[in-house]
């Protein structure tokens, strides 16, 4: 009898299966997640996939936290090494994204004071800002690069998985696309140049046929006012730059706090995954 219940104890500590309702919970925001990028980019602000993913991981917490779960995971210690390793590397991520975005704020802020008070000093404002933009880009490719060989340790691993790997797998995939996608519209790259778009999709009636991502456009704005063959500023230039980067400021505050959420909760995820290493 002892022995019998010790066997049924063993196979328990299987995964869940899809109707248990903590994996369904994430397989729901999972769903959320993959569902933005088949919605048109005037009904899909970037932020709201990115209060999607912070959803995601808040569930995946809560996961992680079942003592089910933690007890499986304790046979599959090279998963959750992976796991670790793999949130590591996207808070690495999110952490330069994160910082980019909230440089460009400072930058934005620093040049429509300059603008504000005149035209003294703007022109090393706008010396300074071109050399932050290029750093940016440095810092971006880097995560780009980072996101790349995550991309290949994805798909390389996607082959005989049970259930809740693929979850995992999954939901891997899901934050590098959505680092993917912030990262390559803070480079200027132009295969991004319509999902920057989303992010001002509900304060603008721009049409989506405009193929020039925000961010260009404001660079655009703002290095226009430094052009050399002009001996002085139009005040309509002056008045399109501001414009566009007071447009910015709200919309890039709007991302750093998803993405400051999104960061915490890997980190409890993290955390709860170490928990699980050491208390097998």
């Amino acid at each position: 009898m002892a022995a019998s219940a010790r066997s049924f104890h063993t196979r328990s500590t299987s995964f869940p299966s899809e109707s248990h309702p903590n994996l369904a919970g994430v397989q729901e925001c999972l769903h959320l997640v993959k569902a933005w990028e088949a919605c048109p980019s005037g009904k899909a602000p970037l932020v709201t996939r990115l209060g999607h993913l912070k959803d995601l991981y808040a569930s995946i917490v809560v996961f992680l936290q079942l003592p089910l779960t933690q007890q499986a995971l304790c046979g599959k210690e090279r998963l959750v090494r992976e796991l670790m390793d793999d949130y590591l590397c996207l808070m690495d991520a999110c952490g330069l994204v994160k910082d980019s975005l909230a440089h460009m704020r400072e930058q934005h802020q620093t040049l429509q004071s300059m603008l504000r008070r005149g035209v003294t000093g703007l022109e090393s404002g706008i010396c300074a800002y071109q050399c932050s933009r290029k750093r940016m880009k440095k810092d971006m490719a880097k995560c780009l690069r980072l996101l790349r060989n995550m991309e290949k340790h994805i798909s390389s691993s996607n082959d005989n998985l049970d259930m809740v790997d693929q979850v995992f797998n999954d939901v891997r995939a899901v934050t590098v696309s959505t680092f993917n996608a912030l990262s390559s519209v803070i480079s200027g790259r132009k295969a991004a140049k319509s999902i920057f778009s989303r992010l001002l999709s509900s304060m603008s009636s721009k049409s989506d046929e405009d193929d020039v991502g925000e961010i260009e456009k404001a660079d655009a704005a703002i290095f226009r006012l430094h052009d050399t063959s002009l001996k002085t500023i139009r005040q309509e230039d002056a008045r399109e730059a501001q414009k566009l980067m007071e447009e910015l400021d709200v919309s890039l505050r709007e991302v750093e706090v998803e993405l400051e959420d999104v960061f915490r909760c890997m980190i409890q995820a993290k955390v709860s995954l170490l928990n699980i290493v050491t208390g097998c």
